[in-house]
């Protein structure tokens, strides 16, 4: 069996918040080198592991690869660092209170351009299936993994360890190149406007429910609805 390490891509931009840690914040630069190396197993597991799935086995899979296993690798040098019993700031990854309502007014606010510019580049495709609602259910919680890593890693872990500019086109580089499919064909607009989208979401906000949100509303329109308008 020859192993599809398709991903291989997104890991490019990464040489950008390494060398810019190697320079400018040497302390920073353990962190970094530990997500780099969890997008490696990520890149290297993503296929065996999802191979035969169905979609709900999906999400299972995608959670360990995208949340569980980035939060392991972190937690254990943070715990290690620790000399008091603190909790995990999970709010360095989006995860928090604090933003909740702005996050989601931000997310709505953009929904309409989102879906608009979706439909557009799906006309131009073509070939679009019949509607599905369970696998659009399933499909709008997972996107919560790539928003997580993405987004809460590589955007809001990374931005105070790095600087705005490292952080936004790290984040923007590695989500379009995890899509190497769509590099090819109009959907990448779509891909790059959910991209930016959802950052400025995360850079107004520092919060991850609105960014989420936009980009699980895209996915259930793109498999329930959008067969219906086309």
């Amino acid at each position: 069996m020859q192993f599809d390490f398709f991903l291989w891509p997104m890991l490019l931009p990464m040489v950008l918040p390494i060398l810019y840690t190697i320079k400018n914040k040497q302390g920073s630069f353990g962190e970094v080198s530990i997500i780099t190396c969890t997008m490696v197993l990520i890149v290297i597991a993503y296929w065996p592991l999802t191979l035969g799935l169905d979609s709900s086995s999906n999400i299972v899979a995608k959670f360990l690869l995208f949340v569980c296993l980035p939060l392991m690798f972190l937690y254990i040098p943070w715990k290690i660092r620790q000399k008091q019993n603190k909790d995990f700031p999970l709010d360095e990854f989006g995860i928090t209170r604090n933003g909740f309502k702005k996050s989601l007014k931000l997310g709505f606010l953009f929904i309409p351009l989102m879906l608009l510019v979706t439909f557009v580049t799906r006309y131009m495709i073509g070939g679009i299936s019949t509607p599905y609602f369970s696998l659009g259910v399933v499909s709008f919680i997972e996107s919560f993994t790539e928003e997580f890593f993405f987004r809460g890693i590589l955007f809001l872990f990374l931005l105070p360890r790095t600087n705005l500019p490292v952080a936004y086109i790290t984040s923007l580089s590695c989500f379009v190149l995890m899509h190497p499919q769509n590099i090819t064909n109009p959907f990448i607009f779509s891909t790059i406007l959910q991209g930016l989208l959802t950052l400025e979401i995360c850079r107004w906000s520092r919060n991850l429910i609105g960014a989420w949100v936009l980009h699980g509303t895209n996915r259930f329109f793109s498999i329930v609805i959008l067969p219906f308008l086309m």
